[in-house]
């Protein structure tokens, strides 16, 4: 029997958790290269004063959807796989904590767990963390052996996912023919100095799932925070390039998530999406909304599971 341990980042429900995930988060030094003394704390000054302006944008969402996603997609794994792979969900930064799984399979007699990161193209600040953290608790389970999946943007199945999710929307919104701007979560350069992959397999990831459509496209970065120097070219600047070119018809693709979340209801929902309809005057633009658990996705985990 092998335990599947499916790893996100988490999704705080309160102004509590917000405080806690916040200060967790940029307590990790793959969020925030410090020393440790300084990454305390300048992560317990980030927690107390931002806290309550990021549950506000939670509070304008109307909560993110991700720990039901998170759930859905473990009963709906569990269900494909069997008795044979038991399924657990936790988190980095929120309880269930990845410790908390290793536990839980731990109680079960189960000692050979397979690692999941939630994250379909691998970074410093995602899989990386998933990583270090393993690596940090293990010796705690000297009898437990473990194996962490790779990241899978060139899984099939995942490529399929966004492509019937393309077609579904361009259907829906009565397209023809549109380009598509994959939209990802930026990183810092000092992470593609430091030799993070992530930048290089959003590109071939986008390259890939596009060709698969057939269609045009574009590959742009969103929701960067702080003062140092992020990934580009942002949302925002190709939205504008391709107002100046009269390009309508656009399709816009939450790319780096497989849930909806902050990033996806807020800053492509709340601020972009608006930004380019209303001022930039683009009149047929849409997002593709991700399904809380779509059966593509969980063949895609399945596949990596048993493969």
């Amino acid at each position: 029997m092998i335990g599947i341990l499916l790893v996100n980042m988490g999704s705080p429900s309160s102004q509590k958790e917000m405080r806690k995930f916040l200060f967790n988060m940029f307590s990790d030094f793959a969020i925030l290269p410090l020393p440790e003394f300084s990454r305390k704390t300048v992560a317990f000054l980030i927690s107390i004063t931002r806290y309550k302006k990021s549950w506000q944008k939670y509070e304008k969402i109307g909560g993110s959807p991700m720990k039901i996603s998170s759930n859905n997609i473990e009963i709906k794994l569990q269900g494909e796989l069997g008795n044979e792979f038991p399924v657990f969900t936790c988190s980095s930064y929120l309880s269930p904590r990845i410790k908390e799984g290793f536990e839980y399979f731990k109680n079960y007699g189960i000692n050979k767990i397979k690692i999941i990161p939630l994250y379909p193209h691998s970074c410093f600040s995602t899989t990386g963390s998933v990583k270090t953290e393993i690596k940090n608790i293990k010796i705690f389970y000297e009898n437990t052996t473990f194996e962490i999946a790779d990241e899978f943007y060139k899984n099939k199945y995942f490529i399929f996912f966004w492509k019937f999710l393309i077609e579904e929307t361009i259907n829906k919104n009565n397209l023809n023919n549109p380009i598509l701007l994959f939209s990802a979560h930026s990183i810092t350069e000092y992470q593609v100095t430091r030799g993070d992959t992530y930048i290089s397999a959003i590109e071939e990831s986008s390259r890939l799932i596009a060709e698969s459509t057939g269609l045009e496209y574009k590959v742009s970065y969103q929701s960067k925070m702080g003062k140092l120097k992020w990934v580009e070219p942002e949302t925002k600047s190709v939205l504008r390039e391709m107002a100046g070119k009269n390009q309508e018809n656009i399709v816009v693709v939450p790319l780096s998530f497989i849930s909806e979340n902050l990033e996806t209801l807020y800053d492509l929902d709340i601020d972009i999406i608006p930004y380019a309809k209303n001022e930039l005057k683009i009149k047929n633009i849409c997002r593709v909304k991700i399904p809380n658990s779509h059966p593509l996705l969980i063949q895609a985990l399945k596949d990596i599971t048993i493969n």
